[in-house]
């Protein structure tokens, strides 16, 4: 029987520094396509029309409030999470790392109540989303640019090109 090969541990790093044991939580951001529904003559129901991406965030959670975090609001910065994953039936980690790009927008802070940790959660707008999986892109999501490649196919090459791009 093979076992799942589960994520294990993670590093976040903030515009290339850092952040091992001072991070308890990342999410990534959630792929979405935007739809439109549509129904045309003699169309038994609904189908889906690929509309663009939704949009993108990113959230990490500090164990502490870390100054030159809070200082980042606003400004463009870079997330890297890297994750790793492993198996039952060996010790050898899959090596995961996600990059988002984006703004800033929101620091919130935790409620302050003794004896307990108050927690900082930074949140990126994501216009910029890559995943690699032991060297190999997985995807590439560029959102400036018009760039969305999924397993090594840019859906959006031919738009791009259409647009005289």
């Amino acid at each position: 029987m093979s076992y799942p090969r589960t994520i294990r541990n993670f590093n976040a790093f903030v515009d290339g520094i850092s952040y091992f044991g001072k991070v308890s939580e990342g999410k990534l951001p959630d792929l979405k396509i935007k739809t439109a529904a549509h129904r045309g003559a003699g169309m038994d129901g609904e189908l889906a029309i690929d509309m663009g991406m939704e949009g993108l965030q990113a959230t990490l959670t500090f164990d502490e409030w870390d100054p030159a975090v809070i200082k980042k609001l606003g400004k463009r910065e870079r997330f890297v999470l890297r994750p790793a994953s492993m198996g039952e039936d060996d010790f050898l980690a899959d090596s995961w790392v996600f990059t988002c790009g984006g703004r800033v927008t929101t620091n919130e802070f935790d409620a302050l109540k003794p004896g307990d940790a108050a927690k900082l959660k930074a949140t990126l707008e994501v216009d910029f989303f890559r995943a690699e999986m032991n060297g190999e892109e997985l995807f590439k999501i560029d959102i400036e640019n018009g760039i969305r490649v999924i397993g090594g196919e840019d859906q959006l090459a031919s738009m791009r090109s259409a647009m005289g791009l």
